[in-house]
């Protein structure tokens, strides 16, 4: 199998926004139990078959996720609710949130306006024949905010990414959310579009447009609630520029305070100190976000005894913290740097740079370390195989988490063809996309598999049976390491064991890379 991807290769051969620490006056998220309460809806299966929505489950499964990375607490998470239940449920948050002092309620769904007021669409909803049709059949969402005023909730975070069209019956209904001029005080709210627009259905990616774009930033440290939107806002016109017109979400603030869900560099009475830098960004552009990787130790090399013999002997390796980047560097970002871009794959800024050799990113990484005074390079391959399986605790066989590979959650070569007990066969979409389209792995980290391959720092070189500590690999080689799968390869060089290696002076456009550094 590695000849064939080799003589593969030769063949090919011949063919941040708001990077900037800010000092802000901000209200942090309260600390201790009980204090952050996350309300999750999602509809997805419409009684009325031409009503379903694809993307539902995976927001809201994701949404949660996150928040509880962040420390909420899902008190409901609830799919596919007709209106009775739905009905039920909120009323129930009037109690439920009781002693919390932050709720994020996040709704993903159907949506309708009516007499300037926002619906949410239940399951059960039949064939709506005109707009006063939103009122009888939906529920209101004042009434969320009513629910939580009444638990007591000082900081109430409402998400709505409705709106998806309705538009059938008598002349259709009017699209996007209002967004209204009295919602309570001590509210933050953001929609997924506007009034009169649609929220985009994406086709391609795991998450709806909206909720892909706002899940790459909710995460980060330091960042207001406006901040925010406003990354979201950016991001999500740019992934859907290709339509007629750009999808723009919007914003209800009525909070006395600027509000971050996450404080990387400051601590509260209540909070320690985090044991290390959780975030910060290698430049002043989108998808430059980095993720700490803590230290730990795991078996590296072929654990389940499906790979090729230089995935073997498995053994025990330790790697120290360091900061890796969240997503693989973009075309964007390249450009910013060496002022050309060498990709194949144009016209796409934040897909990811490819056709760059090994010695090309070596000088990019001279020029970002010039440029930024940081100390960036490339992982090595026991940092990388660390951080793709995600890091010392249960370890999957691919880098988003699975273990089973799916062409709807990873960019690989999925025709039926190539398919493996432990993978799908799917969508084959024959070159790169945007960095960040797929969930990502337990550590944060995006398209650790697929996509392009990625550079590592060492030397080719056999496995040893010992166990090291923070290895480099060889002093000296012919070939250096890339790691990952892409977009054109099949499921079995997509796993996080495999490896592979060519001279340092290899350019293709399968081939790519994300940066690291030390965690200081």
């Amino acid at each position: 199998m590695k000849s064939i991807l080799y003589c593969l290769l030769l063949m090919m051969l011949w063919q941040p926004v708001l990077a900037q620490d800010k000092t802000l006056i901000v209200q942090p998220l309260p600390t201790g139990p009980h204090k952050r309460a996350a309300v999750i809806f999602a509809n997805q299966n419409y009684a009325v078959d031409q009503y379903d929505l694809r993307k539902t489950y995976n927001d809201a499964d994701d949404m949660k996720a996150a928040l509880e990375r962040l420390g909420f607490t899902a008190v409901v998470f609830q799919k596919d609710l007709d209106r009775r239940n739905l009905d039920t449920q909120i009323k129930a948050l009037a109690t439920r949130l009781k002693g919390y002092e932050v709720a994020f309620v996040y709704y993903s769904g159907h949506g309708g306006i009516y007499d300037e007021q926002n619906y949410m669409i239940p399951v059960d909803v039949p064939i709506v024949e005109d707009n006063a049709d939103v009122q009888t059949y939906g529920i209101s969402l004042s009434s969320v905010y009513k629910a939580m005023e009444a638990a007591g909730v000082k900081t109430s975070i409402v998400v709505s990414d409705a709106c998806r069209n309705l538009a059938i019956g008598k002349g259709g209904l009017t699209s996007g959310m209002v967004l209204p001029a009295n919602n309570p005080a001590g509210t933050f709210t953001m929609f997924a579009t506007r009034s009169g627009k649609p929220a985009r259905e994406n086709l391609q990616g795991r998450n709806s447009y909206f909720t892909q774009e706002l899940l790459k930033y909710i995460e980060t440290p330091n960042l207001t609630l406006n901040q925010i939107f406003k990354a979201t806002r950016q991001s999500l016109q740019t992934a859907t520029a290709k339509f007629k017109e750009p999808q723009v979400p919007g914003c209800v603030d009525e909070l006395d305070h600027e509000f971050v869900l996450i404080q990387s560099q400051s601590t509260t009475p209540d909070m320690p100190p985090p044991p290390a830098p959780k975030n910060r960004q290698y430049l002043d552009l989108p998808f430059a976000q980095m993720v700490y990787i803590p230290e730990g130790t795991f078996q590296m090399g072929d654990t389940r005894n499906e790979g090729d013999k230089d995935e073997k002997p498995v053994h025990t390796v330790t790697v120290s913290g360091f900061l890796m980047g969240k997503y693989e560097v973009t075309q964007r970002q390249w450009e910013a740097i060496m002022s050309n871009n060498p990709s194949h794959f144009k016209d796409c800024p934040d897909c990811p740079v490819e056709q760059v050799s090994w010695n090309d990113v070596q000088e990019f990484l001279e020029k970002l370390n010039a440029r930024t005074g940081g100390n960036y390079r490339l992982p090595t391959e026991a940092e990388w195989e660390y951080a793709a399986g995600g890091g010392a605790g249960t370890r999957t066989r691919f880098g988003n988490g699975r273990d089973v590979l799916d062409p709807a959650e990873a960019n690989f070569d999925g025709r039926e063809t190539y398919k493996k007990p432990y993978s799908k066969a799917g969508n084959y979409r024959g070159e790169t996309i945007p960095v960040g389209t797929f969930r990502a792995n337990a550590l944060g980290l995006y398209d650790m598999s697929g996509n392009v391959w990625e550079w590592c720092a060492d030397w080719y070189g056999t496995y040893s049976s010992s166990s090291q500590s923070s290895p480099v690999g060889p002093t000296t080689g012919l070939t250096r390491v890339f790691r990952g799968g892409s977009w054109a390869i099949f499921p079995q060089s997509v796993r996080v064991q495999d490896r592979l290696s060519i001279t340092p002076s290899y350019q293709n456009y399968h081939v790519g890379f994300r940066v690291v550094s030390r965690a200081q």
